[in-house]
């Protein structure tokens, strides 16, 4: 009895030091291999959703709510495309759902229906894509970016600061050639 109290102590000890994973996650707090307080190290597979800290490796959805409390460095893919994927902090990597939300800063991409960004973003493919820091490219029907280093594509496009290039139905730069532009817009020292 002693012997599997100290075990089962060591396990419990070497999840908590070294991280935990793999995870199989029926919904968020019905999660088995992790905790939502446990960072992921390797895979996670998520029938309905799940919480966790972090995450490095790959997470596989079902459909439902995926919430990371800190930072994703690896790969995210909704199977089905219905799931709101959430990252509260940096994401490192590449992620395919129906929404894409990242608290930090973006380094890789985003592909899905609507996708957000509070700090720069590489890559956005979507319906909606907003930043509020730096886009790199962003290729939709609506992009919004604070700030724009490289091509924005879409039916409308619209920066406060463009360092590049837009293409679309309606273009808007504040510092473009002019404001509003038809088909092409470029900032005005291009």
């Amino acid at each position: 009895m002693k012997l599997k109290m100290l075990l089962a102590g060591l396990t419990l000890a070497s999840t908590v030091a070294l991280g935990a994973g793999p995870q199989l996650s029926v919904a968020p707090g019905l999660q088995f291999g992790a905790t939502k307080y446990d960072s992921i190290d390797n895979f996670s597979f998520n029938l309905l959703g799940a919480e966790n800290q972090s995450m490095s490796g790959f997470d596989l959805s079902l459909i439902g709510y995926r919430q990371i409390n800190g930072n994703f460095n690896g790969g995210h893919l909704a199977v089905f495309g219905f799931e709101a994927f959430r990252v509260a902090g940096d994401m490192t990597g590449v992620s395919l759902a129906l929404w894409n939300d990242v608290g930090g800063n973006l380094n890789g991409g985003t592909i899905g229906i609507v996708n957000t960004t509070r700090g720069n973003a590489t890559f956005n493919l979507g319906g909606v894509n907003y930043v509020e820091g730096k886009a790199m490219v962003q290729l939709g029907f609506v992009n919004y970016s604070q700030s724009v280093g490289g091509l924005q594509f879409g039916f409308v496009n619209a920066t406060q600061n463009l360092e590049g290039i837009q293409v679309g139905f309606v273009n808007y730069a504040a510092n473009g050639i002019l404001p509003v532009l038809p088909i092409i817009n470029f900032r005005k020292s291009f």
